[in-house]
C-alpha cells in the first residue's frame, strides 16, 4: 500500500477550473500523485511550481482572513504548502475537501 507523504516532495504543475484545483505532485520516492481540491474558494501561488515542500499546514492563513466569510463554504479549510528551505507558504488553497490519487 502506498501512503502519501508531502515531505521532500515537489509541486510539478497546478491546474485550476471553476471550483476545483489539481496539483501534480512528485513525492520523495519520485512517485507522482494528483492532489484534488473541491469547492475551491481561492488559491495563491508564490513560485510554487518546482518548489520542494516540507509540509502542509491547515492553520488559518492570511488568504483566509482576506475572504468575505459569506463567500466561504461551511467546510472550507485553508491548506498551506510550506517550502522546505524556509517556513513560508508557497501555495495556499481555500477549499472544502482534499483527496490524493497515485498515478
Amino acid at each position: 500500500m502506498n501512503i502519501f507523504s508531502v515531505s521532500d516532495g515537489t509541486i510539478q504543475k497546478i491546474t485550476s477550473h471553476p471550483g476545483k484545483l489539481s496539483i501534480e505532485f512528485k513525492d520523495w520516492k519520485e512517485e507522482v500523485w494528483i492532489l484534488k481540491f473541491e469547492d475551491l474558494v481561492a488559491f495563491q501561488s508564490i513560485g510554487a511550481e518546482g518548489e520542494e515542500i516540507a509540509e502542509i499546514s491547515m492553520q488559518d492563513s492570511e488568504l483566509m482572513k482576506m475572504i468575505d466569510k459569506n463567500d466561504l463554504e461551511k467546510e472550507s479549510k485553508s491548506y498551506s504548502f510550506l517550502c522546505a528551505r524556509h517556513p513560508k507558504p508557497v501555495l495556499t488553497i481555500i477549499a472544502s475537501s482534499f483527496t490524493q490519487v497515485k498515478l
